[in-house]
């Protein structure tokens, strides 16, 4: 099919078994459909449009979703897209992404598509992120590397690359006005940053690997060029991870710590200005915590691909949890069952929040597919 193409949508509603909560599947079950990662900004400004991708053609090619519908515009219709990092700038309604080694953009309404960006020969792309006035788009890219212990498997040559420390560069594209310039570099292995929603100059950035083998999370003044780390962490001892920024301009992680490097870890989701004030840390229960957390705008509840309480189940991987922060703890609530295998990046749940607040988007291969569900949130009881 070509880019124009409107898939219609057919919204299945059903209760869901374990609350009794509405679920919609939004994707009609052709092919895999997926929203990009969690950290992304994924909406148009207006709430009614989601970026999506989708394999339904035989590749995976963008789509906006129209939210209350289901239905699917196809944007895009070229081989070697990178869905995963794509974004959009929700107010001009145009989505970045990588297509093979050049960054690209494609409007959401008259398709046109441009070119801004291409990486270097050797290097292979990274993440995307934008400011908020959509005038620049960030990005890494990192030396492409012969790995001896790729299987296949997800993450299974994530030490080896780690310790080959592969050369990586943030750069900065004026996608408006056109240029390009870097804005750090090391031999070390950056795999994402997000942009500040507040500051455009503040960029995070990460040192990828296993969380408790690195100082994780960095931040770099694009204007200045000045680094520094922010969540500082006791190698073996301590660990964060998944950070991105709120709405309020604050980075938020998935901290943990523990007495010695076989100790059980205990966990909490921290947040913190980029420049190291106002930290507040609320903490889960020992054990096992959810996997990926987003919060809703005003910093007070979080929607979490994993439950995992007192009394609660015991295969908590199974559900989706909404998260109050409240008294230094991260209170939880079941809110559905998502029943994702696992296994390979598109089927994680990455649960976002829609711009009011008032339901989450999540991912889930339950029933063989990948598709792209909505649940309104109950109130929460606790």
């Amino acid at each position: 099919m070509a880019v124009g193409q409107l898939y219609k949508g057919h919204p299945l509603h059903y209760k869901d078994e374990f609350t009794g909560v509405e679920v919609i599947r939004l994707s009609n079950n052709e092919g895999n459909t997926v929203h990009p990662y969690f950290t992304q900004p994924l909406f148009t400004a207006d709430g009614k449009h989601l970026l999506t991708a989708s394999d339904r053609t035989g590749s995976w090619q963008l789509y906006s979703m129209e939210v209350a519908t289901g239905d699917m515009l196809q944007l895009t219709d070229e081989p070697g897209i990178y869905f995963q990092t794509a974004l959009i700038d929700g107010v001009r309604e145009i989505a970045y992404y990588w297509s093979d080694h050049t960054l690209k953009s494609v409007d959401f309404k008259t398709f046109e598509t441009k070119e801004h960006y291409t990486l270097p020969k050797g290097f292979g792309p990274g993440a995307l992120c934008i400011t908020a006035d959509g005038q620049y788009v960030d990005l890494n890219y990192s030396e492409e590397l012969e790995l001896s212990t790729v299987t296949g498997k997800l993450y299974s040559s994530m030490s080896e690359t780690l310790f080959r420390r592969p050369a990586s560069v943030v750069m900065r594209v004026d996608v408006l006005n056109g240029g390009a310039r870097a804005i750090w570099g090391e031999h070390e292995w950056i795999s994402h940053i997000i942009t500040s929603p507040v500051d455009k100059n503040i960029v995070v950035f990460n040192h990828e690997g296993h969380w408790h083998l690195v100082q994780r999370t960095w931040v770099v003044n694009a204007q200045t060029m000045e680094v520094w780390p922010i969540v500082e962490t006791k190698k073996y001892l301590e660990r964060a991870g998944h950070e991105f920024f709120s709405k309020k301009g604050n980075i938020v992680t998935q901290y943990g710590r523990r007495d010695t490097p076989t100790s059980p870890w205990h966990c909490a989701d921290l947040f913190i200005a980029p420049d190291g004030t106002g930290m507040r840390k609320f903490e889960y229960l020992p054990g096992e915590k959810p996997m990926h957390v987003q919060v809703n705008s005003t910093e007070t509840y979080g929607i979490a691909d994993g439950a995992y309480m007192i009394n609660g189940p015991k295969d908590g991987g199974r559900y989706m949890a909404m998260v109050k922060y409240e008294d230094g703890l991260a209170k939880q609530q079941i809110l559905c069952v998502h029943d994702t295998s696992w296994l390979t990046q598109h089927s994680h749940p990455h649960p976002i929040f829609t711009p009011d607040d008032q339901a989450v988007i999540f991912g889930t291969d339950r029933g063989g597919l990948s598709n792209v569900h909505m649940c309104y949130l109950p109130e929460f009881k606790g």
